[in-house]
């Protein structure tokens, strides 16, 4: 749901999470971004006036995609009562499915609710079959064509790594009524290729890190089988290391060339992303999990619970100086956290938000220890960075006192030198 009015959004939303997951979008630009990474999405309904990108852009760009997915979504768009018949010709000849009025009731969603049940019902069918034909993974219904299934789902395609999540979505059983079953034998099994070793994922490390900037960062999300050393123990390490090849597989056929994957030892497997955020990461790595709990597992045809646990670290959001390992060690621990607390579950730096020193009693003493100790001088080389962990304090004083102070401007500086900062060493 795209809109510009919180108002329209709200009513109409309200009436279509009686039936569908609703992800909202205010603008043009990060409606795209979402359209792009996220295959679970059948619908689109869209106001016309959205900022940076208007909804006939929208449409226009949705529709000239290559991935069929986006080129036969179904787009509504939001109008007014003057919204002219001439103007809906022009729109549905750019690509638009159907019409909202702005005064939407329930009636009048009753059809275009029906018609995107409809079509959430044929994706549903096309989501059912498990393409992997070159590994046998996944099985399919051989009444569907292997090559129209691949063009359907959009397994070859450029999208990257966060388009995963809904074709796993689909392939362990999130739509209700529908389980994959994965089976893992002894069998040999192609695409080693997708599969980089631990110095390839920090050699594309080292070339993504100095272009990573607030929004559009650099992320590590390690993955991990839970209770692989069970897994072992019970099948040995030689399939055990397949089951997790396998997944690393699935995983490496959705990544884009510019994206890396690596299959490590017991059982992990680590992805490089770029152009990411850590809460877009840390929201499709619960998916995955969600997925893998649902997915119906067997291994030489006894079935196996089989979850995973994800350590998800980034740059710029944990910090603008951490190098290429200091990320990677960063998402390890935070993936032996989540093992830890359980498994089958994300750990990532949203998690920790609001947790640490945690109160004033235990922030002010320690605060004023730090500062006694550094001679602000000797921090010169390094001001942007943290001047950056200064800023949400910053940011308080100025919501409680009204000070004035530019903060938008002092963030942009201080990104501006963190990145030269970080180019530097």
């Amino acid at each position: 749901m795209a809109d510009a009015s919180k108002v329209v959004r709200a009513s109409l939303t309200k009436q279509l999470a009686e039936h569908f997951e609703v992800r909202e979008e205010a603008s043009g630009e990060s409606a795209w971004q979402t359209l792009v990474l996220d295959s679970a999405i059948v619908a689109v309904v869209s106001g016309l006036s959205l900022t940076r990108l208007d909804a006939l852009g929208l449409i226009e760009r949705i529709r000239a995609s290559k991935l069929s997915r986006l080129k036969n979504v179904p787009f509504f768009l939001v109008v007014s009562s003057s919204f002219s018949e001439a103007d809906r010709t022009h729109a549905r000849n750019c690509g638009v499915t159907d019409f909202i009025s702005k005064d939407a009731s329930n009636l009048s969603l009753e059809g275009v609710i029906a018609s995107l049940q409809e079509f959430r019902g044929d994706a549903t069918e096309v989501r059912g079959v498990f393409p992997d034909d070159a590994s046998g993974v996944f099985h399919h219904d051989s009444s569907v064509a292997p090559d129209d299934v691949l063009d359907d789902v959009g397994v070859r395609t450029d999208v990257g790594v966060s388009d995963i999540m809904g074709q796993l979505g689909a392939l362990a059983g999130l739509e209700e009524g529908e389980k994959a079953d994965i089976e893992v034998s002894d069998d040999v099994f192609g695409n080693e290729d997708a599969v980089l070793a631990q110095e390839k994922l920090e050699e594309c490390l080292a070339k993504r890190l100095p272009h990573a900037i607030e929004g559009h960062g650099v992320g590590i999300l390690a993955f991990s089988l839970d209770g692989y050393e069970a897994l072992v123990a019970r099948y040995g390490a030689e399939l055990a290391a397949r089951t997790a090849q396998k997944f690393s597989f699935m995983l490496a056929r959705k990544i884009r060339p510019e994206d890396c994957i690596g299959q490590l030892a017991n059982g992990m497997v680590v992805i490089v992303a770029h152009s990411t955020t850590s809460s877009i990461c840390a929201g499709f790595a619960n998916r995955i999990c969600k997925a893998m709990a649902a997915a119906q597992i067997s291994v030489r045809g006894k079935r196996i619970d089989l979850t995973v646990s994800v350590g998800v670290a980034v740059v710029p959001d944990d910090g603008v100086m951490l190098s290429g390992q200091d990320l990677l060690q960063l998402a390890y621990e935070r993936l032996e956290l989540a093992r830890r607390a359980g498994g089958n579950r994300v750990a990532a730096s949203t998690d920790y938000q609001g947790s640490g020193l945690g109160s004033c009693e235990a922030f002010v003493p320690q605060l004023r220890e730090l500062l006694a100790t550094i001679d602000p001088a000797i921090l010169r080389p390094c001001l942007g960075n943290v001047g950056l962990q200064l800023i949400p304090l910053l940011k308080e004083l100025e919501r409680s006192f009204r000070f004035g102070l530019p903060i938008d401007e002092m963030n942009k500086r201080l990104w501006d030198r963190a990145r030269a900062e970080r180019m530097v060493t």
